[in-house]
């Protein structure tokens, strides 16, 4: 593990504190406004959308390229009683953005159904394959893609031949050309305020135009709105994307909604993943989305749909009892992928390719391995004499310019900045690898080593678990609290399970807790470590310890 330095969030000048309009403007403690002020919130009216996430500040989804014709699409086919089929994708933002599409449709009388690809058989994105044996079976007339499709426009121009017409909503990054599709909603086309909603978040803004809920939603179609952001959150934290503005509206209102009555498919989902009390951000980071994107990655994503989508409490348990299966299984397949592969050496990209790794995991490993070495992360597998790669990399690379680069000797890449995907023939490794290396070193020389980010060296920075939840979400682009601590160790940590342990530092020090600790914690070695806030209803408040870290820097 890399131990990295750490530095303040944001440089603190001398004089009165920054912070203190924010405090005085919504009447909230200084500690309160100083973690939001660290996170680039200079004025007070950039608070609203978490302090005051009313339905007025959202904005009017037609402001959105192709907003109006795709309605239009829509309200031809209800009127027709054309049948409706979702297309979506397979991971935690594709199956939420199914879910919500498909009970839009059914609220509004249509007869919808959905199809989610394999990612073992299919892949990513539209397949000509599967929409002829879609068309095959019956399906025919208006698809709606979410979280994919922006870059099919030659699946598109094929399904005309086979009876069917798209609406393509999606947020990947675009091609030169778009499909020929009746309607291309992407959040990055023309002025629309929101450029980095996520697929779910997408199709939501769909649903809000289609149901007349604009600008905003009005009297029994507000609630059901608000219903569906329980959707909107998690598939908007599970896929990363920033959770400022509007999108930090859609979430908090989103928590909201899920901390009251669900039902009993997410109500189930929740309790196999321990979410009890008021819903946070990261509850869903890395308690439920890892549930629901371990049914993709093990197999086909169907249960997951229909998991979210369901009424009936004893199919709901059923469901929910298969999910939580595959995600023992998927946390295994990953741990031992993890152990198995070797560390990097002083190589700017960490690009690894093992035969046999597990499709489904490595994107997960890859993640791993980038926050542990500190360098973005390719992870490969074979499958039928192809190389599959799932790529991470640090806030500042961008992953799209290397994948570019190296497009001439690609089947195919794509995705975001920071995340992405990518096939080739292995006689080509050395060439990507090369393209690779030397991208990500003249990243890094901009970038350099980043210093890891915190909120101070004390734990009483943070405020209490009640006043803390008020700046909810947490998440990407608004990191959650931590802080760092340093202490000799004096008396040896109390393992549980694999790896897990609870630790104190110097004496009386507050109870911190280490998953996955894979450091030598000697009785008297010296400890600094970067750790969050644990929030319990039941058992209080206590530290989960992030990383290891080197001594402070100047920012």
């Amino acid at each position: 593990m890399m131990l990295r330095p750490w530095c303040l969030r944001r440089a603190v000048a001398s004089g009165p504190v920054a912070w203190g309009r924010l405090a005085r403007e919504w009447n909230i403690s200084d500690k309160l406004a100083r973690l939001a002020w660290l996170r680039g919130v200079d004025h007070p009216e950039d608070l609203a959308w978490r302090l005051d996430p009313s339905w007025e500040r959202s904005f009017d989804p037609f402001l959105m390229e192709g907003m109006g014709e795709a309605v239009a699409r829509v309200r031809k086919a209800l009127a027709a009683k054309e049948p409706i089929l979702v297309y979506g994708d397979y991971d935690a933002d594709g199956v939420t953005a199914t879910a919500l599409l498909v009970r839009v449709l059914e609220r509004l009388g249509a007869t919808v159904s959905f199809f989610i690809p394999n990612r073992f058989s299919d892949g990513y994105g539209l397949h000509l394959d599967c929409i002829r044996q879609l068309a095959e079976s019956g399906k025919r007339g208006l698809f709606i893609s979410v979280d994919c499709g922006v870059n099919s426009g030659a699946e598109v121009e094929a399904s005309r031949e086979l009876g069917i017409e798209w609406i393509i909503t999606d947020h990947h990054a675009m091609g030169p050309e778009l499909p020929g599709a009746q309607a291309v909603l992407h959040p990055g086309l023309g002025d629309f305020p929101n450029s980095h909603l996520s697929g779910v978040g997408v199709a939501f803004k769909l649903a809000q135009a289609l149901m007349d809920a604009t600008p905003f939603p009005k009297g029994g179609d507000a609630a059901f709105l608000d219903g569906l952001l329980k959707l909107v959150a998690l598939g908007t934290v599970a896929d990363m994307v920033p959770l400022q503005g509007e999108n930090a509206l859609l979430v908090r209102r989103g928590l909201a909604a899920l901390s009251g009555a669900n039902a009993p498919g997410l109500a189930a989902l929740l309790r196999t993943a321990k979410v009890e009390g008021g819903v946070r951000g990261q509850d869903l980071a890395f308690n439920v989305a890892p549930r629901l994107n371990a049914v993709g990655r093990l197999g086909g994503a169907e249960d997951a749909v229909r998991l979210l989508l369901c009424r009936d409490a004893a199919e709901a348990a059923t469901l929910a009892e298969r999910v939580e299966k595959l995600n023992s299984e998927r946390r295994s397949i990953q741990d031992e992928l993890t152990q198995r592969l070797p560390a990097p050496g002083s190589e700017a990209f960490d690009f690894v390719l093992d035969a046999d790794a597990h499709k489904g995991v490595i994107g997960v490993v890859a993640g791993t391995r980038m926050r542990h070495f500190a360098r973005p992360s390719a992870v490969c597998t074979l499958l039928d004499g192809v190389a599959h790669c799932s790529l991470r990399a640090p806030e500042g690379y961008n992953l799209c310019e290397l994948m570019d680069q190296a497009r001439p000797f690609l089947l195919s890449g794509g995705g975001h900045r920071l995340a992405g995907g990518m096939s080739f023939e292995p006689a080509k490794l050395p060439f990507i690898r090369k393209v690779f290396e030397r991208g990500a070193a003249e990243q890094a020389i901009l970038i350099g080593v980043p210093p890891f980010e915190v909120d101070g060296d004390s734990l009483d920075l943070i405020p209490g678990a009640a006043e803390l939840e008020r700046l909810e979400p947490f998440g990407q682009g608004f990191p959650a609290p931590l802080v760092v601590v340093e202490g000799e160790l004096l008396t040896a940590p109390n393992f549980f399970k694999d790896r897990h342990c609870k630790l104190r530092l110097g004496r009386g020090g507050d109870a911190l807790t280490w998953f996955s600790c894979e450091v030598d914690l000697a009785v008297g070695s010296f400890q600094r470590l970067a750790v969050s806030p644990m929030d319990s209803t039941r058992w209080g408040r206590s530290w989960k310890v992030e990383t290891p870290v080197a001594e402070g820097v100047e920012r």
